[in-house]
């Protein structure tokens, strides 16, 4: 059986608090028919007329309730995944963005959201960089760590 293929651009969010730690959700999806656990930072896809910055302003609004400045592109990764049977080749662009630690309340918007978002948890870079569980993009450690002086 063929598998169909799709380009997917999405926009995604670091997000550090007052102490320089990231927040990551934990996803949990079926991937070629096993359950892919993971985490990474909020974000989703680029609706077609919607330029990137928009898509992490409305993906922080739907899914943290969040409303605040961001900054960027500040970082790009590619990957290649299958998702309901078709393979994706994805490019995440990430913006930069600070909020105090209490701010935000994870939520989803759709059914495929519901099931796949299970928490949300701030990281510093150390713990990234000495965790076992799945973390994307796996360059984040060092790409925090660099942000983490911005003082924006």
């Amino acid at each position: 059986m063929q598998t169909s293929q799709q380009q997917r651009r999405s926009a995604r969010i670091i997000l550090l608090d007052e102490r320089n730690t990231v927040l990551l959700i934990r996803f949990s999806v079926t991937r070629e028919a096993k359950q892919f656990v993971f985490w990474a930072t909020p974000g989703g896809g680029v609706e077609d007329g919607e330029s990137e910055i928009e898509a992490a302003q409305r993906e922080l609004a739907e899914e943290l309730h969040l409303h605040i400045p961001l900054t960027g592109p500040v970082h790009a990764a590619n990957s290649t995944f299958e998702h309901k049977g078709a393979t994706v080749e994805n490019t995440d662009v990430f913006f930069f963005g600070r909020c105090s630690r209490a701010a935000p309340r994870l939520d989803a918007v759709t059914e495929d959201e519901r099931d796949a978002m299970q928490l949300a948890r701030w990281w510093s870079p150390a713990e990234i960089e000495q965790s076992e569980e799945r973390i994307f993009p796996p360059d984040l450690g060092p790409v925090i760590r660099a942000l983490a002086m911005c003082k924006s």
